[in-house]
């Protein structure tokens, strides 16, 4: 990662973590800040990462956000409400950390001269059908819209990261452990995924574009009935039907057509002067194979 010193909103979320394990990992020269609202989370990341510079702050409150940013060269933005029922139900509250919180971001990083700074988005972002993913959209248009000076600002976007607080591999293993039916949508319902490790890569791969662009790996993805099976099946277990929540897509998009984009091999950059007419579903994407898949729940950064 670019930078001497890097900040991480939201830190303490699962993506933190994976980016401070990759970084004592691969002894990246930097100081590492994390800037959360949970002072009990903030803790129990100290217990285990003693060495790094922690912050409370709400990317609602521009003055927290404003004090917490400076002195940083690289910003990497993962602060969001993901939760698609709670974004469902209070909007507004979506609306103020998802949108005005990147904003408040934005601005912070322009007052402070930061390098760079890297906005994580999501396959929801694309076609988006809930508030969460509209919400992401619109903070992917702050990110595009500025310009390239004094921060370059640049995004990724990207599918589920297992293992993450909140996905559907914790509930599972929560309902097993209980002897419980594991929860599943909709039967044909399908959904990208990559490890933690992966995730933190893309993030890099953001951080060299150029002012405005966005990072979209051309992930894997998996029917999430064959996901259940290949994972539990040799335990044995029941399946419960609950349906899509809201209106929650069978099928996410990546890219969808009408977005201008450069492909390459392994990956899309949207970016402005890109051509339109590629789409990347997770109904058509390469499926991920039971070893692999193994291998992204096991291997950690």
């Amino acid at each position: 990662m670019i930078g001497n010193s890097i900040l991480i909103t939201g830190g303490t979320g699962t993506l933190g973590h994976a980016i401070v394990r990759t970084a004592i990992s691969e002894q990246w020269p930097c100081q590492i800040t994390i800037f959360s609202r949970s002072e009990y989370r903030q803790a129990l990341m100290r217990a285990q990462y003693p060495t790094l510079r922690y912050v409370l702050g709400d990317v609602r409150d521009y003055a927290s956000v404003a004090a917490a940013v400076a002195g940083h060269d690289v910003v990497v933005h993962c602060a969001a409400m993901k939760r698609l029922p709670e974004a469902e139900a209070q909007p507004s509250e979506c609306i103020a950390i998802n949108v005005n919180g990147t904003q408040n971001v934005v601005r912070a990083c322009q007052a402070a001269g930061v390098t760079r700074c890297v906005f994580i988005s999501t396959d929801k972002a694309c076609r988006a059908s809930v508030v969460y993913g509209a919400s992401k959209l619109i903070a992917e248009g702050l990110i595009r819209a500025q310009p390239a000076q004094p921060t370059i600002f640049t995004a990724c976007r990207y599918g589920n990261v297992l293992g993450s607080n909140g996905s559907v591999l914790q509930l599972w293993d929560q309902q097993a452990a209980r002897g419980e039916a594991l929860t599943i949508t909709d039967k044909a319902c399908t959904r990208f995924w990559m490890s933690e490790r992966d995730a933190v890569r893309v993030i890099e791969c953001a951080a060299k574009l150029d002012a405005g662009q966005i990072y979209v790996p051309k992930m894997g993805a998996l029917n999430i009935c064959v996901m259940a099976y290949m994972l539990y099946s040799e335990r044995g277990y029941d399946v419960r039907f609950v349906g899509l929540r809201s209106l929650e897509k069978l099928h996410e998009d990546l890219i969808h057509e009408d977005e201008r984009v450069y492909s390459y091999d392994d990956h899309f950059v949207l970016a402005a002067d890109g051509e339109t007419g590629h789409s990347y579903s997770s109904l058509y994407a390469p499926r991920i194979p039971l070893d692999a898949l193994e291998r992204m729940i096991k291997v950690r950064s």
